[in-house]
């Protein structure tokens, strides 16, 4: 299905915010990981950022899977246009390989 200029824009702006989620949830564990507290401490201090609803680290890897995927399928076909061929490029590989270390973390 091919979309035009402005849904274009739209996805690609779209994906870039997925992505930016992401890497926030990720610099968010890695800034409480890194306090020297035991495992289940930092993953309690972890979940408290986010709201009752979704306060399940299994739910929030979930939940990044499918924004990494979206956001990696809108820049991969977004590579293949003219405009932004690199950077699409570049930002469809970092999502792929975040989204084998978050399906990699599930295990």
């Amino acid at each position: 299905m091919p979309f035009n200029m402005k849904t274009s824009r739209f996805l690609f702006a779209l994906a870039l915010v997925f992505l930016f989620l992401v890497l926030a949830d990720l610099f968010l564990w890695f800034a409480i990981a890194s306090d020297k507290v035991p495992f289940e401490v930092s993953r309690e201090r972890y979940l408290g950022y986010y709201p009752e609803t979704i306060r399940n680290a299994r739910l929030l890897t979930v939940i990044s899977i499918l924004l990494l995927t979206f956001s990696g399928f809108i820049f991969l076909n977004a590579s293949k246009t003219n405009s932004l061929k690199k950077a699409a490029a570049v930002l469809g590989i970092l999502s792929a390989v975040l989204l084998i270390w978050k399906i990699f973390s599930l295990m």
